[in-house]
């Protein structure tokens, strides 16, 4: 019900993002949540679609484990691209998405790129459907590889400081 208020009040502009968050909650609950990375460390976990500029909370999804709920037409998919179209749902074609590595991989660039919708954000090396060579490249001092398949370009590079 909240969630709905949040969207009738407002439509977020192209650039968007999705990322998690971490309420405080000390109670006992069998899908509460330990986050090291988090201020809060244990508590409730949210998936949440946030307009990248105000910040905006448009959409959100409660994560409760196995029980979580998402569109039924995406269960097929793994938990990050089921949560990724989730979120997104209402606002494909609608411009950027900027996700981290939890959440971007091959598989939602392409599907999200017959949406109209451009993703950008980082990549972990071990997703599926990225080539064998990004996996096992080693760089040196400011050297950047790229690789392309249709409109998906992946870059990695290494940093001039490291």
């Amino acid at each position: 019900m909240l969630v709905q208020k949040f969207k009738s009040a407002y439509t977020p502009n192209q650039s968007v993002a999705i990322d998690e968050s971490l309420v405080a909650f000390k109670g006992l609950l069998g899908w509460k949540q330990y986050i090291p990375t988090k201020r809060a460390r244990f508590g409730l976990k949210f998936f949440q679609h946030c307009e990248s500029e105000s910040g905006y909370i448009w959409n959100s999804i409660i994560y409760t484990g196995k029980g979580t709920v998402f569109m039924e037409e995406y269960e097929h998919y793994g938990l990050s691209t089921k949560c990724v179209l989730t979120l997104i749902h209402e606002l494909k074609n609608n411009g950027y998405l900027l996700t981290d590595n939890f959440y971007t991989s091959p598989e939602v660039a392409e599907i999200l790129l017959k949406y109209k919708t451009d993703v950008i954000g980082t990549v972990r090396g071990n997703r599926k459907w990225l080539p064998a060579e990004f996996k096992t490249m080693k760089l040196k001092k400011g050297e950047i590889k790229a690789f392309q398949k249709g409109k998906i370009m992946v870059l990695q590079w290494r940093d001039k400081k490291t």
